[in-house]
């Protein structure tokens, strides 16, 4: 083998495990589990997550359970599946409350559930835009 191939080869060798790394750490930094709020309090079976696992957590926001401080930006309340389930989870969000922010609405949480204090820690809150801002439909 030339001397230039094999400089080629090994070029080409150090770029395919650069991209299989990347690939890697992306695939493994993005992929988390999407979770019900009675999977994640343990009213049904679901995966098991520890207290480090970055997991997102899903349903509307029960009437009556928001709390915000807007001097120290921390955003408490408590969410409920949205089908049949009587269990709640304590949320607690550090950041501004978001603008569509309303009991009943559909939120979905990302963080981590601190299980012996009974918390989910969201770090990220998206919110679903309330059916007022959704085109009616012909009748």
């Amino acid at each position: 083998m030339k001397k230039n191939s094999r400089k080629m080869l090994i070029g080409v060798l150090l770029v395919a495990a650069g991209v299989a790394f990347l690939l890697y750490r992306g695939i493994a930094t993005t992929s988390t589990y999407y979770l019900t709020v009675a999977e994640l309090t343990g009213e049904v079976t679901g995966p098991p997550i520890s207290d480090q696992d970055y997991v997102r957590v899903g349903g509307e926001v029960v009437e009556g359970s928001i709390d915000y401080d807007q001097k120290a930006l921390i955003l408490r309340f408590a969410i409920r599946d949205q089908e049949g389930s009587d269990g709640t989870l304590k949320v607690r969000y550090d950041g501004p409350r978001p603008d569509a922010f309303a009991p009943d609405i559909e939120v979905l949480a990302e963080g981590t559930y601190a299980r012996a204090e009974g918390v989910f820690r969201a770090q990220n809150l998206l919110v679903k835009c309330p059916s007022k801002y959704e085109s009616k439909q012909e009748q």
